[in-house]
């Protein structure tokens, strides 16, 4: 995977060059992210990690072998997320303009 992913970002490439985080199946929402994984072919090593590391390992392996339970557990982790709520009063915390920068 490596050598492919040398050939789809050269030397000296344009920034704002994207890769798919997919190859397979780029326009797709799918599992096939997960089998990409057990291949060896995380786009980085941070992806790949995640097949490598025994704790999240058994996931990966499930949710390659098992397009709804990705799909099903993808739903929660979205529903759980919209009930965060969006802060909209600065006296309630810190709403920062740049994500990176805390509001002087």
């Amino acid at each position: 995977m490596c050598n492919t992913l040398l050939a789809a970002c050269p030397a000296g490439v344009d920034p704002n060059v994207a890769l798919e985080i997919d190859p397979v199946t780029p326009h797709a929402f799918d599992n096939q992210y997960f089998i990409n994984l057990q291949k060896g072919m995380g786009l980085l090593t941070s992806d790949q990690v995640l097949y490598a590391d025994a704790r999240s390992r058994p996931t990966v392996d499930a949710w390659a072998a098992n397009s709804s339970d990705f799909e099903a557990a993808f739903v929660a982790a979205m529903t759980s997320l919209g009930r965060v709520g969006v802060k909209t009063d600065p006296a309630l915390g810190n709403i920062r303009r740049d994500c990176a920068v805390l509001n002087s």
